[in-house]
């Protein structure tokens, strides 16, 4: 089937295609977005895309600054080929196509690139050059910025050259761009008026005029006596400084939606700068922009790579986990068994298996490794090592699970945990079980329609290696059902906030219990998928359904 996609044509005239392959796609600033957009006034959950039944519909996700399709901001809208999403204050355009055969083949007229638009409002300020430089100089330093940016992104590079036109612009003899780590503002780049690299250990600067700049939001330009103020401060006499420029660098972090000074190029001399006219404060203000867009775009390449290292931690999470679960549900004479296991995007630790000894009894477990990723599936296949290890032994169940939580104790962290429900069933219906800090499995009796509850009565295991573990008698008549599940079921949330909950799958169970094993799994799952309504889930889903036979 033709896959659904986003196009947009950037200012510079790059086209970019979004694939739109899921149920439900997110489109941000967050690097979890599956479409990531940087743009300062995207939002960092934007919008999304939501599959329906006859097509995909785009909705709001309360954006600070708006959603609009065709012109008009929407909440909620069914997209139609050729629609115009424009996402923020910039207005980010996006076409929807449902597929290639519904995007006409036109050429795209572009209204003019940044650099066009940068050019015009830097040369539509009508003012006399003050300084030894022309108009059409002072101009080039931007445009040789420009150029080298297009050319090959290298942040060093990058903010020495922005310095240097700063420096070459303003006529000040040293110049820094800084950056915010917590409190303070650090080193990044540092250059003289002679075109020579400052190390950090000369990185020197006034902080009370970084302050006031962080403070107001505003540039402070003093380039030729230094205001009152400021002139009696230890840092200014220190450096025996007569003028000073600092302007901020502002940029919307991932973690934020709000506008913030997250860095400084800062300008000083120990003789006056030249007299900034309205065309070279504009450059300034230009450069510093430029300076605070090379930032954002490191935040971005490194919010990627750390996605990228995610996916692939992920993706092998995925793998493990999906390994400890059975290829094929055993054959077992006397029973009909149901399982199924839904992994979140996060991946956890949810398992079960069967293990067969003879044809006179079996075992199964249902596990809940704490914690999420690669560490909680490694632990998993390490909880169910132990007990195929162990099951193949006749020992008691008891003997059992104290061996494995020994064994746990000593070889799992102390902040790492197992809850589990371990049971053995004989081909004659007696049986014993062991629930280990787990939620309670649901026992349906056929002959009343009644539900037992098979309660944890034990410790969590890996918690503590003094526990000890007893099990507990069980017994299955012809037709009793067994349904043994993790709480990422009970607490399944809608987008209401609201959790699935035990009463729920009790009343499911006593319901459709009667049709058999085939019949409830299908209606827990349909009822799930019904009531989470698509939201993504924090925990695996995992169930397991035994039915006596004759």
């Amino acid at each position: 089937m033709p896959t659904p996609y986003l196009k947009s044509i950037t200012a510079g005239g790059q086209v970019e295609r979004f694939s739109v392959a899921e149920d439900e796609v997110l489109i941000g600033r967050l690097s979890e977005s599956q479409i990531v957009l940087t743009n300062p006034y995207i939002s960092r959950r934007h919008a999304k895309l939501i599959k329906t039944a006859d097509g995909y519909s785009l909705v709001d996700m309360k954006s600070t600054h708006g959603t609009y399709v065709n012109g008009e901001r929407i909440e909620e809208r069914k997209l139609e080929d050729g629609d115009r999403i424009h996402l923020g204050r910039d207005q980010v355009e996006l076409v929807f196509f449902s597929d290639e055969t519904k995007e006409p083949k036109l050429a795209t007229t572009l209204q003019g690139t940044d650099l066009d638009k940068s050019v015009m409002q830097l040369t539509s300020v009508i003012a006399m050059p003050t300084s030894s430089a022309s108009d059409l100089e002072k101009i080039s330093h931007l445009l040789d910025f420009q150029v080298n940016w297009e050319k090959s992104f290298s942040p060093d590079g990058t903010f020495q050259q922005i310095v240097n036109s700063a420096l070459q612009l303003s006529g000040a003899e040293r110049g820094y761009i800084l950056l915010k780590e917590e409190e303070d503002f650090k080193y990044v780049a540092g250059m003289n008026a002679n075109g020579e690299l400052l190390s950090e250990d000369e990185f020197q600067t006034s902080r009370s005029i970084i302050h006031e700049v962080v403070t107001v939001g505003e540039p402070v330009l003093m380039t030729e006596n230094i205001d009152q103020e400021f002139a009696q401060q230890q840092s200014i006499l220190a450096l025996d400084l007569m003028a000073v420029a600092c302007m901020p660098l502002k940029w919307i972090s991932s973690e934020s939606d709000e506008v913030e000074v997250k860095g400084i190029l800062y300008l000083d001399s120990r003789k006056t700068m030249h007299a900034l006219s309205g065309l070279d404060q504009k450059i300034l203000n230009r450069l510093a922009d430029e300076a605070a867009s090379v930032f954002e775009k490191l935040e971005l390449i490194n919010a990627f790579e750390e996605r990228k290292a995610m996916e692939k931690e992920l993706g092998l999470a995925y793998e493990t986990q999906q390994a400890l679960l059975p290829s094929e549900l055993p054959d077992i004479r006397g029973v009909d068994l149901r399982a199924f296991s839904r992994p979140t995007h996060h991946v956890g630790g949810d398992f079960f298996d069967f293990f067969v000894r003879d044809e006179t009894n079996f075992s199964a477990v249902l596990a809940d490794v704490s914690g999420k990723g690669i560490s909680a599936a490694l632990l998993s296949s390490l909880v169910l090592g132990a007990l195929e290890m162990e099951s193949r032994s006749a020992a008691p169940l008891n003997q059992i699970v104290n061996q494995i939580n020994i064994y746990l104790c000593e070889k799992s962290q102390s902040n790492r945990f197992v809850t589990l429900f371990l049971f053995r069933l004989g081909l004659d219906g007696q049986g014993e079980y062991i629930s280990a800090g787990h939620n309670p499995a649901y026992l349906w009796r056929s002959d009343t329609g009644e539900i037992e509850e098979l309660q944890a009565k034990d410790m969590v295991l890996g918690a503590f290696d003094f526990s000890r573990y007893q099990s507990v008698p069980m017994h299955m008549n012809e037709g009793d059902l067994l349904v043994v599940y993790s709480d990422g079921i009970t607490e399944a949330m809608n987008p209401r906030d609201e959790m699935f909950g035990e009463e729920r799958l009790i009343n499911l169970i006593r319901d459709h219990a009667s049709s058999g094993c085939k019949a409830l799994e299908k209606i827990i799952v349909s009822s799930i998928e019904e009531f989470t309504e698509g939201m993504p889930q924090s925990d695996d889903i995992t169930c397991m359904l035994i039915q006596k036979k004759s």
